[in-house]
């Protein structure tokens, strides 16, 4: 923490962190069909710049076979875009799917005791200790932090050596040094986790451990139409132990669109690593800023709009 203030400083205040001035670079498509990002003035993929959610799909596959739903899958947990208007990014795999790309059958692989207790968490959402944690005003966690929501945005701050992630959701913060330091102390825990990044070619890779227990892995909006407030394709009551890890990818997949890729690992939990891809951030209109994000505890009516859990039935 000391280490971003001393940063902000350097920046010349929080106001760098409102007003940025992003790349005059233009899109630059590689010979080999790829896109090529502009760079920072020190070398680096430039990600700055303030960023709105992507595309909204289930969590996992509501049948479990295949990824690829049918058509009748899809009429009945339809997908979404925050912003209509965004096209799908050249060469990268069709939203039209469920977020989990791994296991193939496009299903969170809990174990069958935490399968049990995410049923229970589920049935009991309006009593204190089964409530969704970002109700409770804690931390989002990762990869939930970066699933779209409607109500959450982004700004991305970079220098030489370090990437910052600024969240509208409760204000969170991550300051994701680049300079191949270890994690801190497995004494010290987090709500967003410590980071860790390098870069692998245009990709920023974070390796993100270090996790309280107390938050949820996934979890973004209430369950699509047609579809169970408590089934699993909203990702909700997906907890995990301190022993999670999360291994982030982040690539621009155009001028206006982050690609994220997250490997989920927890050997408490689930049976075996796990990951999810989509397009996570679009890039938000000129004069955009981070919004004051109030959470009230206890809010049933907040309850309901942000997991669709109807306390009052």
């Amino acid at each position: 923490m000391l280490g971003f203030v001393r940063l902000i400083r350097a920046m010349g205040g929080l106001s760098f962190g409102i007003v940025l001035i992003l790349s005059s670079a233009t899109m630059v498509i590689a010979q080999d069909g790829e896109f090529s990002p502009p760079q920072t003035p020190w070398g680096d993929p430039d990600f700055r710049g303030h960023w709105l959610a992507g595309t909204s799909a289930p969590m996992e596959n509501p049948i479990g076979d295949e990824w690829q739903l049918t058509e009748e899958e899809m009429r009945r947990y339809p997908r979404a875009q925050f912003f209509p208007d965004h096209q799908a990014a050249p060469g990268m795999k069709s939203s039209e799917r469920t977020m989990v790309i791994d296991p193939p059958n496009g299903q969170i692989p809990l174990q069958d005791w935490a399968i049990e207790k995410r049923v229970e968490i589920m049935a009991n959402q309006e009593k204190l200790e089964f409530l969704d944690p970002r109700v409770k005003c804690l931390p989002a966690a990762l990869p939930r932090g970066n699933l779209p929501v409607g109500y959450n945005s982004y700004q991305i701050l970079q220098v030489p050596g370090a990437v910052i992630l600024l969240y509208e959701w409760n204000h969170h913060s991550r300051y994701i040094p680049l300079d191949d330091s270890s994690h801190v102390s497995s004494e010290l825990q987090f709500g967003m986790g410590d980071s860790r990044g390098r870069w692998e070619g245009n990709t920023l890779v974070v390796d993100v451990t270090n996790f309280t227990d107390n938050t949820w892995v996934t979890g973004h909006g209430a369950a699509p139409e047609g579809a169970p407030g408590t089934s699993i394709s909203t990702g909700h009551g997906v907890f995990h132990s301190t022993d999670l890890r999360v291994v982030e990818r982040y690539t621009l997949a155009d001028n206006n669109t982050i690609h994220y890729e997250a490997t989920i690992t927890d050997p408490q939990v689930f049976t075996q690593p796990w990951t999810i891809s989509f397009n996570a951030f679009n890039r938000a209109p000129e004069g955009h800023i981070l919004y004051e994000y109030a959470c009230h505890e206890g809010n049933a009516r907040n309850l309901k709009l942000m997991t669709g859990t109807d306390t009052n039935r």
